[in-house]
């Protein structure tokens, strides 16, 4: 396998698990309309093949 690249695919699901939930690849800003106290949701890779939080099922 020396010398040989990985498959686009693969590339790519690797770069977004790398992204998944950090605050600088995006977020929303959600507040309660009880309290107004307010939170970042990090925005998540939805990739299930390799990423352990997107693919855990619910």
């Amino acid at each position: 396998m020396a010398g040989r690249s990985l498959p686009d695919y693969i590339e790519e699901e690797f770069d977004a698990y790398l992204k998944c939930g950090r605050l600088k690849e995006g977020f929303l800003r959600v507040r309660c309309e009880h309290c107004h106290a307010e939170k970042l949701v990090a925005f998540s890779c939805k990739k299930r093949g390799f990423c352990p939080s997107c693919g855990a099922s619910c």
